[in-house]
């Protein structure tokens, strides 16, 4: 990612694999790529790839044949005012050296929001899957909706399956990572505006139905277990554990499909959650908010993460030598003493 100009080229930097779809100048037709917590490539296929190469091929055709008229001025992705290089970050420019995977560029940002006072939560939560909304696309196709999530904002705004998302505010969609890009940059937004096309090809009495998906509060947040970025979230958890084997819960008569995080030490000086909720060495989390889902220590940090913001009161349950105690304490505010990415 070394001088990589990261306005034009923003996308989600835990991904695996990504792909731009660009003309000679550089200008965006298409993002690919994308994944979530169940594999690297959940959210990939050569047939969605495919799809997004077709597409991109038309509208390129249509640019070069017409280039004046509003369907090609239409078909690129919108292009930032100024570029952002990653040696724009002062932290990155100051601690890091020779090459520059994607991970830490979304680890700087980061650190860099943190050390400028200019931390939002938003950030913990980039590109949103279009689950959150109720959508689940068709994977072998990639922006052809497959299911609609029953009361969910998405069948309240009248889309069904079948139909084709062809544009999201102003952005032309090819991909369900040019969606999942839109939804980054409506995090702060009440509603969005879709454009919808319904059948396989193109015509008149289907083009251009638009429909205005209402955004409720806390909508972006979602499972980020899986991010690189996550070891960089400036978060005092103010504890190691891990999540216990099957010994471990026999002994402790815990079901094999429940929450079993062990404290193993302490850390830190201002204790972060743990000294907020008064955990010790060798407790047992069994439960959160009432919730005893499976949940590796990775995943556990995502859901608190998704439930609490500072000041929020966090409620877990332990075992602590084979006593059940629930403990409460605040969720600490956002802090960190990192200043460079590994």
């Amino acid at each position: 990612m070394n001088g990589v100009d990261l306005a034009r080229f923003e996308f989600d930097y835990d991904n695996t694999w990504q792909a731009f779809f660009l003309d000679a100048d550089l200008n965006v037709y298409a993002r690919y790529g994308g994944r979530d917590a169940a594999s690297p490539e959940s959210r990939l296929s050569k047939e969605s790839l495919l799809t997004t190469m077709r597409e991109v091929l038309d509208a390129h055709d249509l640019r070069q044949r017409d280039p004046a008229s509003p369907a090609a001025r239409q078909a690129i992705h919108p292009t930032p005012e100024k570029p952002l290089h990653p040696n724009d970050f002062p932290l990155l420019r100051k601690h890091h050296n020779g090459c520059l995977h994607c991970h830490q560029v979304q680890e700087y940002r980061l650190l860099q929001s943190f050390a400028d006072g200019a931390f939002d939560r938003k950030l913990l939560f980039p590109f949103p899957l279009p689950e959150n909304l109720g959508i689940s696309f068709l994977r072998s196709h990639g922006h052809q909706v497959e299911e609609v999530a029953a009361d969910s904002p998405a069948a309240k705004s009248g889309i069904v399956p079948g139909e084709r998302v062809l544009r999201a505010g102003k952005v032309p969609i090819r991909s369900e990572e040019d969606f999942r890009w839109v939804l980054h940059r409506h995090r702060g937004a009440s509603e969005l505006v879709l454009e919808l096309q319904s059948g396989e090809t193109a015509g008149a009495e289907n083009a251009g139905r638009k429909v205005v998906i209402a955004l409720p509060e806390g909508w972006w947040q979602g499972d980020v277990s899986w991010r690189k970025s996550l070891r960089s979230y400036p978060v005092v958890w103010g504890f190691l554990g891990y999540s216990v084997g099957s010994e471990e819960r026999k002994e402790a008569r815990l079901e094999a499909d429940s929450l079993a995080i062990k404290v193993v030490s302490l850390r830190g000086q201002s204790g972060g959650l743990a000294k907020s909720l008064g955990l010790a060495k060798g407790d047992l989390i069994v439960s959160l908010a009432g919730t005893s889902p499976l949940l590796t220590l990775e995943q556990f940090k995502s859901e608190v993460l998704r439930r609490y913001a500072p000041g929020d009161e966090v409620c877990v349950e332990i075992l602590r030598m084979g006593q059940r105690l629930e403990l409460r304490g605040s969720f600490p505010d956002w802090w960190t003493s990192d200043r460079s990415v590994p």
